[in-house]
C-alpha cells in the first residue's frame, strides 16, 4: 500500500512537472536585450557556410537584423531575400515599401536549406 502511494505521488508530480514544462509561458521577444544585430545577406551567408556553428550561435537567440525589404506577405515579409520574418500580429507595410531599408527584432528558429534563407519569428519592426 506504501509503494502504490510513492508511485502515485511521484507519478503526480512528474505530470505537473511535464504540463509546466509543456505549456510554459510565452516569452516577450520585443522586450529582451538582443544578443547580436546583423545584416540580412551577413546572417544567411553565416547558415550557408557553416550551418552548424550558426545554430549554435543564433537558434533561439533574441536578434535584430537589417535589410532591404524584398517581399511582403500577410503576416511576413523578407529582407533581402535572405530573412523571412513572421509577425504574431499584421504589419502595417504596404507593397510601396518595397526596397526600402528596415530593422526587425525577432527570435531566429532556424535556416531553411531549401529556400536558402534564415527563419525568425515573433517579429517586430524597430524601424
Amino acid at each position: 500500500m506504501k509503494k502504490l502511494l510513492i508511485v502515485i505521488l511521484v507519478l503526480g508530480i512528474a505530470g505537473f512537472i511535464g504540463y509546466k514544462y509543456i505549456y510554459q509561458s510565452h516569452r516577450d521577444i520585443q522586450s529582451e536585450k538582443a544578443e547580436f544585430t546583423i545584416a540580412a545577406a551577413e546572417l544567411v551567408k553565416e547558415f550557408f557556410n557553416d550551418p552548424e556553428a550558426s545554430s549554435k550561435k543564433y537558434l533561439n537567440k533574441t536578434i535584430i537584423v537589417t535589410g532591404q525589404l524584398t517581399e511582403i506577405e500577410e503576416n511576413s515579409l523578407l529582407l533581402n531575400d535572405a530573412a523571412y520574418c513572421t509577425f504574431d500580429v499584421n504589419h502595417k507595410i504596404t507593397e510601396t515599401s518595397l526596397n526600402n531599408d528596415f530593422t526587425v527584432k525577432a527570435r531566429c528558429i532556424g535556416y531553411d536549406e531549401l529556400l536558402e534563407v534564415v527563419k525568425l519569428d515573433q517579429a517586430s519592426l524597430i524601424k
